[in-house]
């Protein structure tokens, strides 16, 4: 009996072994872009082409990437991986991810540390012309991300005053305050908080006018249909007068329900005629939860409409007592390497960088927009690796494949050359130490997202936070491009508007993705010829 269970297992663990071999061998040496570019193409693919899970599953899972520290890109399919497949394939999955745009940047980094102080002009046009056809590429996976995150005026508003408040300001901890604000909001108005006390307000007032003017004998009496029905404050695509509970959020679609598993609802406002339940087949109904545990079942309850494609509920086969264990073991450690950091002096170089990062991995919220900014203050402040060499990585991680946060293995290589060490081992430190955080708390909640994703807070929480998460998606686009620009003269980059050539290499990327469907190393290619062009024709005269 147990031979057999062992060959089954076997049998199916071999099966989603192929399956992701099969399906993502590649995906670590095409995803360029960047992780806009890249969260696109994992809805492209493992919503729209392999049907893996819905679309509405995966917006809940890319809010939970952007709420959750770590690499966003990485974690996401980690967890895509994770809900198809199980642990092992899930493992397989992150190595065909990050480990070729690891192994590219390494090697970068042995290149750049052999150079001098000054690069050829050629090289500064080229790395140029990257940088500017990286934000025409982005920019089209920006328009396509929010097209699919609108669903009405708040997510609109949100993804606008996300971008707005990251492009005036930037702080370590502000993009995430700036997400948690934006999951607050929407809990806020999907819940219609201020919308029913403004109601309440709104006919207590006229009331209190009613009362006032009215004669002395006239009997006092308040309609509540306003107070017990607030569909009002729905936007129109999500009413349906014809199956809505008082709660105003329209039904779920129940066809094919069984009459005995129907519940008709019931109104209890004054105005509306009473129901024949005489008929139960023509009665509004919804499903009865088959199973209570965690709360009431608000999956079908959304503020924007769910589109029901294949069967992805999480798997219960992982015990939630080991998901909690390994958040709380992962926030030990991270406690024990900060003490050390903080009590010890003189530590060796790779104790201090492998600290530096796991801290960075840790604290770092939304992915790739924030990630750059934080591993220049960790590195470069720290005199490891210089500005010029910094800069030169940051414009070619834009052109190579996988997460953004390569990149520290490009500055942990260059650390441990700069020291006297090997390159091969601050590599594989600063490999371990970015991403471990992010996979150990994506892991352990994983186990416990089946039961938190059923309570409404919980999807209009990360309802929120996808939409903020995708405004500061505009705002690395305008990051990108106020430091595109390098020259002999402006070593640590200035604004692309500086010269209309490279307006019109972001345009071309844009037009060519966007209108064309060139796919994203296509377009970023054709940048960087486009800058050796320029420095053909303008840069040899200046």
């Amino acid at each position: 009996m147990l031979g057999s269970f062992f060959r089954l297992f076997q049998l199916g663990m071999r099966k989603q072994f192929i399956e992701v071999t099969k399906y993502q061998w590649h995906m670590g040496i095409t995803s360029f872009g960047g992780p806009v570019v890249q969260f696109q193409n994992f809805n492209r693919l493992f919503v729209e082409q392999y049907e893996w899970l819905n679309d509405s599953t995966y917006q809940e899972l890319f809010a939970v990437a952007q709420a959750l520290p770590g690499s966003a890109s990485t974690k996401l399919l980690f967890i895509i991986t994770l809900l198809h497949t199980s642990l092992l394939p899930a493992l397989v999955s992150f190595l065909y991810w990050a480990l070729p745009g690891a192994i590219g940047m390494f090697v970068l980094a042995l290149g750049v540390g052999r150079i001098g102080n000054n690069l050829p002009g050629p090289v500064y046009a080229l790395l140029s012309g990257l940088n500017a056809a990286t934000v025409g590429v982005i920019f089209v996976a920006a328009i396509q991300l929010s097209n699919k995150a609108i669903t009405d005026k708040l997510s609109l508003a949100l993804i606008f005053l996300g971008g707005a408040a990251g492009v005036v300001y930037t702080a370590l901890w502000y993009f995430p305050v700036l997400m948690v604000l934006g999951g607050i909001t929407a809990v806020i108005y999907d819940l219609r908080f201020i919308q029913r006390w403004w109601a309440r307000r709104k006919q207590n007032f006229k009331f209190t006018l009613r009362r006032r003017n009215a004669p002395a004998d006239e009997p006092q009496s308040i309609e509540l249909s306003n107070l017990e029905d607030d569909s009002i404050w729905l936007p129109e695509v999500y009413r349906n007068d014809s199956a809505a509970d008082v709660s105003g959020a329209r039904a779920p679609s129940m066809s094919g329900v069984p009459a005995a598993r129907r519940i008709p609802i019931r109104t209890s406002t004054s105005t509306r005629p009473m129901l024949d339940v005489s008929d139960t087949e023509s009665l509004p109904f919804q499903e009865r939860p088959s199973n209570d545990e965690g709360g009431v079942d608000a999956s079908g309850v959304r503020a924007a409409p769910v589109s029901q494609v294949v069967d992805d509920t999480p798997k219960d086969e992982y015990p939630v007592w080991l998901g909690v264990s390994i958040v709380i073991g992962f926030f030990l450690s991270f406690t024990i390497v900060i003490v050390i950091r903080a009590v010890i002096k003189d530590l060796p170089v790779t104790f201090l960088l492998f600290s530096n990062l796991y801290l960075a991995g840790t604290i770092i919220f939304g992915g790739g927009p924030v990630v750059i900014p934080l591993l220049r203050e960790y590195i470069v402040s720290e005199g490891w690796v210089s500005s010029r060499d910094f800069i030169i990585g940051l414009a070619l991680i834009q052109a190579f494949p996988g997460p953004n946060f390569n990149f520290a293995i490009y500055l942990g290589a260059l650390t441990y050359h700069n020291y006297g060490a090997s390159s091969i081992l601050g590599a594989v430190v600063s490999f371990i130490a970015i991403y471990t955080p992010g996979m150990l708390v994506a892991g352990g909640m994983f186990t416990f997202w089946n039961k938190l994703r059923r309570y409404a807070v919980v999807t209009s929480l990360l309802r929120g936070i996808n939409s903020a998460a995708i405004g500061l998606v505009w705002t690395a686009i305008y990051r990108i491009w106020e430091t595109g620009y390098l020259s002999e003269k402006w070593t640590d980059g200035i604004s692309l508007g500086e010269d209309p050539w490279w307006i019109v290499v972001a345009s071309t990327a844009f037009v060519t993705g966007r209108g064309w469907g060139f796919p994203a190393p296509v377009s970023i290619f054709i940048g960087g010829l486009m800058g050796i062009i320029w420095w053909g024709i303008a840069g040899r005269k200046s």
